[in-house]
């Protein structure tokens, strides 16, 4: 007897021709994990394991979860590392 055949790895749908997060329409775009991650800092797993976990705001509908364009924007702003700039040394009144 034979083992059992596995299934096929699962793929996310992926739409063609998303508008970006920083256009107008792609503000209030919905995106899905998987989609979003390309102008994201993560993976699209690694965006789902984030909802997932609630640290991320995000949309839900009742049976998926999705991010807006605006949501995007502020993840990657949240996430993105500034560089440090060394406050200017004032004259000491003597």
């Amino acid at each position: 007897m034979t083992a059992p055949k596995a299934t096929k790895p699962r793929t996310p749908k992926i739409r063609e021709n998303l508008p970006a997060p920083q256009t107008d329409e792609g503000l209030y775009f919905h995106y899905t994990p998987y989609e979003a991650a390309k102008w994201a800092p993560f993976s699209g797993r690694k965006i789902a394991e984030l909802i997932a976990r609630r640290q991320i705001d995000y949309v839900f509908n009742g049976r998926d979860n999705y991010l807006t364009g605006a949501q995007i924007l502020a993840l990657v702003d949240r996430y993105t590392v500034k560089p440090f700039n060394k406050p200017a040394r004032t004259a000491v009144a003597a």
